[in-house]
């Protein structure tokens, strides 16, 4: 009832004018009989220069490209819609545009035929869904150009997408995974940890990083350092996964060629020390058979170079000794009663020698020795005091305190060493009994002393503890098992 109180030919204007295509109106002839405000617009043509034209001469152009008149005619002829084609337009001072139009039959007024032209200026559109179709083709290829293994999976952990670098690295084709699930393709007990994480897809944290040996199709497993993150929808809900995996066997393989060259350094650093703990008692024995041969003539020089000799050739074995034990550490079972106040005053006679000028001793040895005695191999209990004593006079390089303490404490021996160095920085201290471990520039230090003598204390069943301040000097305390009382 409200339309039939309207303007008819004025509802039909409006109507026009409010729809955003642009619409004619044509007859047989093709002569605009009808346009909205919205061809106007984009065509900047007015009524008057419009309607009552020729289809040819308001937009002559777009018979360069598409046969719109043909097109008309057969709509009319057929009776029948032409929808969505599309053809070029440039208006006088605009840019080519696209547009998408259809053709609809029409009765115009009189019983003549004719035909209503609807286009969309779709050209924005086009070049949008344009860049899109790049941005996809060039995040595809982004991906697949990606030495890292990426696969995306639905929210269950069925694989969707499987990249080039992930066909090179397990030898399986997209085509033979897809569909398949990605926890198939780790070996226990990793596999059930991937369906762990799928049970949980809505906890998986992005920035966190695993590492799940895959299986290839040659069968071998391969060391794989995987990231998963979410992929959601607009609403947030959880869709898929991206599973980024990056192979670590090239890096395995040149961590293994580093430590093996670390392997070859600490060899060399050992064959060092090896030469110049046994150098130093040869050079001894060598010094004293060369005073043997031009002075015989002397008893007693005789007896001390004699001595000497045997001494130096005995230092050298308890070195092959004790590097032999270090290397195949296995307890000691044949033991003896050591005296310590004797070895210790051995060890010292030994050390004293690489003492710096100026360095005072503070050790009174009591009086009584008999009660401490321990279980051990007397010489190689000697050369662990001696490493020690070494040590502390290094530490003192331009004179200082050494001081050794000796006492028995119920079942064990304590023996403490101590020197007024420099002490250790905090950042050594787990180091110093490391094997080859030295902050020493003196080549002839191997950093092995230390090692040694802790491995040969552990091998008596005691231990070695070190106490250190910087610039208050540092103590190593020795704990060794007492010699068992006579019955």
């Amino acid at each position: 009832m409200f339309l039939d109180t309207l303007d008819h030919e004025s509802f039909f204007h409006a109507v026009m004018d409010t729809i955003p295509s642009s619409i004619l109106i044509l007859d047989e002839s093709l002569i605009v009989r009808t346009v909205n405000s919205n061809f106007l617009e984009k065509s900047h043509g007015s009524l008057h220069t419009t309607l009552g034209k020729r289809l040819q001469e308001i937009f002559p152009a777009a018979f360069q490209d598409t046969p719109l008149d043909q097109q008309i005619r057969e709509v009319i002829g057929s009776g029948k819609t032409l929808r969505r084609r599309r053809m070029t337009y440039r208006a006088p001072g605009v840019a080519l545009r696209t547009y998408s139009y259809s053709i609809c039959p029409l009765q115009l007024q009189g019983g003549s035929r004719g035909v209503i032209l609807v286009m969309d200026d779709v050209t924005d559109l086009l070049q949008l869904g344009e860049e899109v179709r790049r941005m996809q083709l060039h995040l595809a290829s982004v991906v697949e150009s990606a030495g890292d293994l990426i696969i995306s999976t639905d929210s269950h952990g069925a694989i969707m997408t499987w990249n080039t670098a992930a066909e090179k690295s397990t030898g399986y084709a997209e085509g033979e995974v897809r569909g398949s699930e990605l926890s198939g393709h780790f070996e226990e007990p990793h596999q059930q940890e991937v369906e762990s994480c799928f049970r949980g897809i809505s906890e998986i944290d992005d920035c966190h990083s695993i590492e799940w040996p895959m299986r290839c199709k040659s069968g071998e497993t391969i060391p794989v350092s995987w990231r998963l993150s979410r992929m959601t929808s607009h609403t947030g809900d959880v869709t898929g996964v991206v599973v980024v995996g990056r192979s670590l066997v090239e890096q395995r393989a040149m961590e293994a060629q580093i430590h093996q060259g670390e392997k070859l350094a600490a060899l060399g650093i050992v064959i060092g020390g090896i030469a110049h703990e046994i150098r130093n008692p040869l050079g001894v024995s060598s010094a004293a058979a060369q005073l043997m041969r031009n002075r015989m003539g002397s008893p007693i020089l005789l007896g001390e170079c004699i001595d000497k000799v045997i001494g130096g050739i005995d230092r050298a074995s308890l070195v092959v000794e004790s590097l032999l034990r270090f290397a195949r550490p296995q307890p000691i079972t044949e033991t003896t009663q050591v005296n310590v106040v004797n070895m210790l005053k051995n060890a010292l006679m030994f050390a004293a020698g690489e003492a710096a000028v100026g360095t005072r001793y503070e050790w009174n040895p009591p009086a009584e020795t008999a009660d401490i005695c321990a279980e051990g191999v007397q010489n190689l209990l000697e050369l662990v005091f001696i490493n020690l004593m070494l040590n502390a006079f290094q530490a003192m390089p331009n004179g200082g305190v050494l001081t050794i303490d000796v006492r028995r404490d119920g079942k064990e021996v304590i023996v403490e060493i101590g020197d007024s160095g420099p002490g250790i920085p905090e950042a050594h201290l787990r180091k110093i009994f490391d094997p080859f471990f030295t902050t020493r520039s003196d080549s002839r230090r191997s950093g092995l002393g230390l090692s040694v003598s802790h491995s040969i204390v552990r091998q008596h069943g005691g231990d070695v503890s070190v106490r250190t301040a910087l610039g208050m000097g540092t103590t190593f305390a020795v704990r060794i098992p007492a010699a068992r009382e006579a019955p």
